[in-house]
């Protein structure tokens, strides 16, 4: 759904309350769209990522995941 940039200011509670119920919108100015408005990812939970590794790992033929070469590498 499109909104213009003065609606939004002047009624920016009420769409953040519909983004929290999942809505999107797109911020227009002058009919030009400028910005989205919407819910971010949630984090997952630290149960789902296990879950998530788990399945992973249980896959034949999936990678095996090394996570002291991936920190390593994430500190170069």
């Amino acid at each position: 759904m499109q909104v213009q940039l003065a609606e939004i200011k002047n009624k920016m509670s009420e769409y953040v309350r519909a983004v929290q119920n999942g809505s999107t919108f797109e911020i227009t100015v002058r009919g030009v769209p400028v910005a989205m408005l919407m819910p971010i990812a949630k984090p997952a939970s630290k149960s789902g990522f296990h879950a998530r590794v788990l399945a992973l790992t249980a896959t034949p033929g999936a990678p095996k995941l090394d996570v002291m070469a991936a920190l390593q590498e994430g500190r170069k």
